[in-house]
This record gives C-alpha cells, sequence and structure tokens, in this order.
C-alpha cells in the first residue's frame, strides 16, 4: 500500500506542476481543457489518497469523509465544466 501511496502522490505532485505550467501559458494557447483535465486526475489521486488512508486506519473517517466529500464535489464540477467546454468547442 505505501508503494500505491507515494505513486498516488507523485501524480498528484507532477498534475498541480503541469496546472502552473499550463496556467502560465494560458493566454497565448487554449490549454483550458488540459487545465481541467488534470484538476479531475489531480483530485481522483487525492481522493484515492485520502480512501487508502481511512481503510489503513491513519485518517479518522470524519476527518476523511471530510476531505472525502470535497474531493467529490470538485470532481464532479471539473468534469461538469470539460464537458461544457467540449460542447463550446464544437
Amino acid at each position: 500500500m505505501s508503494i500505491l501511496i507515494m505513486v498516488l502522490r507523485s501524480i498528484f505532485v507532477v498534475c498541480v506542476l503541469l496546472y502552473f505550467y499550463y496556467f502560465m501559458k494560458r493566454k497565448k494557447h487554449n490549454v483550458s481543457m488540459y487545465m481541467w483535465g488534470l484538476i479531475i486526475v489531480g483530485m481522483a489521486s487525492g481522493l484515492l489518497i485520502q480512501l487508502i488512508g481511512v481503510y489503513q486506519r491513519t485518517v479518522q473517517w470524519s476527518a476523511g469523509q471530510i476531505s472525502i466529500y470535497l474531493y467529490a464535489i470538485v470532481i464532479i464540477y471539473s468534469i461538469w465544466k470539460l464537458m461544457s467546454i467540449r460542447k463550446s468547442q464544437r
């Protein structure tokens, strides 16, 4: 499980770094779809990290539950935003 957590944390860090990179390029290039995709992948990684923490009992369920709900809300909003961007580009 610790290897899985390390992989998920590195995915999360890479998503944050790529998001900042695309954030700097957003005026010159149309990268909004990439940015929302990175948010979805990064938040899914964070959600899995929280679920593994609850499973291993390193995170209390009450604290993990709040994080899980917030991650789920951000993921759902990001998917909706990504779908609306794709519809507008067609």
